[in-house]
């Protein structure tokens, strides 16, 4: 037998290997909401609400972080800002501020 052709033992590894593989993998799967609780990254603390764009190259998000919303805008060219919303003020629709 040549050096370069695998024999029957190394190629029962490989499939046997590559089976512990996909079974491994589909018990994560499985079990990933589980998991995520475990590690705690299934909360996220930073939620994006909305997004526009204003011009070209310059957007406006609307972010939820810990029950609190913020402002941000941001553009390529220049400096983003951000503003904190205050939760006192009443929320105003299109039509109150037209008339």
């Amino acid at each position: 037998m040549s050096p370069f052709m695998p024999d029957m033992t190394s190629f029962l590894i490989v499939l046997i290997f590559l089976g512990v593989l996909v079974a491994a993998r589909q018990v994560i799967v499985s079990k990933s909401t589980t998991i995520r609780e475990k590690l705690g990254t299934g909360q996220r603390h930073i939620q994006l609400i909305d997004a526009y764009k204003l011009e070209k190259q310059t957007h406006l998000s609307l972010f939820d972080i810990q029950g609190q919303r913020f402002v941000v805008l941001h553009g390529a060219a220049q400096g983003g800002a951000i503003m904190k919303l205050d939760a006192g003020l009443p929320e105003q629709g299109l039509e109150d501020s037209h008339g």
